[in-house]
C-alpha cells in the first residue's frame, strides 16, 4: 500500500543539507611555505523527528474526525487520533479531519481533499485535513483560514518524510499524528477564518493577546448563515473556554460589526470601545479594532 507523496530529489537533497549543516572543514593552506594546513571538523548533529504528541492522557473525543475508508487503523488508534483532533478543534478552533482513501477517482489529491472538507465541514471555518491517498500515492495536507498562514506551503515536507518511515514500519497512527502535529502551529487567540489579517498582523496580534493576561480571543469571519453573530460568537467562546472565563470577540466583515461575549460580566467601557472598533472594521483596520477592544478590558 503506497503512502504519502513521492518525494522529489530536491526535498531529499534539502534534508541531506540539513544533516550536513553542522560540519565545517577549513580550506587547505596552499601558500607553499611548508606549514601544515589546519582542518577543523565540527560535530555533525543528527536530524531527528519531533516527539509525537502524547494522546494517552487525552479525554475520549465527543466526535469522530477520521474517515478510514481503507480500514488501516485499529479501534484504539482511531480513538487516540480522534482525541488529538478534538484537542486541536477546541484549543486552536480548527476543523480537523483525516481521510484515508484507496481510490480518489478522476480527482486530483487537492480536489479530493477540498471536496472532503466541504462535505465534512461545509467549507466553513479554519480547516486542517490530511488526505492519505493510497490510490496514486500523492497525499495532501489541506488548509484553509488561519491554518494557511500558520502552516505555509512546504511546512509539511519534513513531517511527511518521517511519516513515510513510520508507514514503512507499518505504523499509520504515528504517521498521522506526526503530520497533524503541525496544527499546533496554529494560533490560540486569533482565529482568522477569512483572511482578514495578513500573516504579519496575525502573528503580532497573537503575541499581544497571549501576553496581555486579559483572556481575549478573536474570531474573524463573514456571517452568511441564519445564525446571529451573538450565537456564533457564543458557540466559539464555549468551545474554546473550558472554565467560562475570558472573552471572545467576533469581527463580522460582512456586516462590519463587532460582537463580544464572555461567561462573566462585560465591563461598562466596552460599549464605547465597540462603537470605535466597528468604525475601524468598516475602514478596513481589523487589527486596530482588536486593540480597541483589548484596551477596554480589565
Amino acid at each position: 500500500m503506497i503512502f504519502l507523496k513521492k518525494f522529489s530529489a530536491a526535498v531529499i537533497f534539502a534534508a541531506i543539507l540539513t544533516i550536513l549543516s553542522g560540519c565545517s572543514v577549513g580550506a587547505a593552506d596552499n601558500s607553499g611555505d611548508g606549514s601544515s594546513a589546519e582542518t577543523t571538523v565540527a560535530t555533525i548533529e543528527p536530524v531527528t523527528a519531533e516527539p509525537l504528541p502524547d494522546v494517552s492522557s487525552l479525554a475520549p473525543a465527543e466526535s469522530s474526525y477520521i474517515y478510514d475508508y481503507a480500514n488501516v487503523l485499529t479501534a484504539g488508534q482511531t480513538a487516540g487520533i480522534n482525541s488529538y483532533c478534538e484537542k486541536l478543534y477546541k484549543e486552536r478552533l480548527i476543523n480537523t479531519a483525516v481521510v484515508i482513501a484507496d481510490s480518489i477517482g478522476e480527482k486530483t489529491p487537492y480536489e479530493f481533499a477540498d471536496d472532503s472538507y466541504n462535505e465534512i465541514y461545509e467549507g466553513r471555518g479554519s480547516g486542517f485535513l490530511l488526505l492519505i491517498n493510497n490510490d496514486t500515492g500523492e497525499d495532501y495536507l489541506y488548509r484553509t483560514g488561519s491554518c494557511l498562514a500558520a502552516v505555509p506551503d512546504g511546512a509539511e515536507d519534513l513531517p511527511f518524510f518521517w511519516a513515510t518511515k513510520d508507514i514503512v514500519a507499518g505504523d499509520y497512527s504515528s504517521a498521522i499524528l506526526r503530520v497533524l502535529q503541525l496544527g499546533e502551529r496554529c494560533p490560540e487567540h486569533v482565529f482568522d477564518n477569512i483572511g482578514a489579517f495578513t500573516a504579519e498582523e496575525l502573528s503580532a496580534l497573537e503575541s499581544e493577546l497571549s501576553g496581555s493576561g486579559k483572556g481575549l480571543s478573536v474570531l474573524a469571519t463573514s456571517n452568511g448563515t441564519d445564525k446571529s453573530n451573538e450565537e456564533i460568537c457564543r458557540s466559539y467562546f464555549e468551545r474554546h473556554s473550558a472554565d467560562g472565563k475570558g472573552y471572545m470577540m467576533m469581527i463580522d466583515t460582512k456586516s462590519g460589526t463587532v460582537t463580544v461575549v464572555s461567561g462573566e460580566s462585560l465591563p461598562a467601557s466596552l460599549g464605547t470601545a465597540k462603537t470605535a472598533a466597528e468604525k475601524l472594521v468598516k475602514a478596513g483596520d481589523e487589527p486596530g479594532a482588536v486593540r480597541e477592544i483589548a484596551a477596554a478590558l480589565k
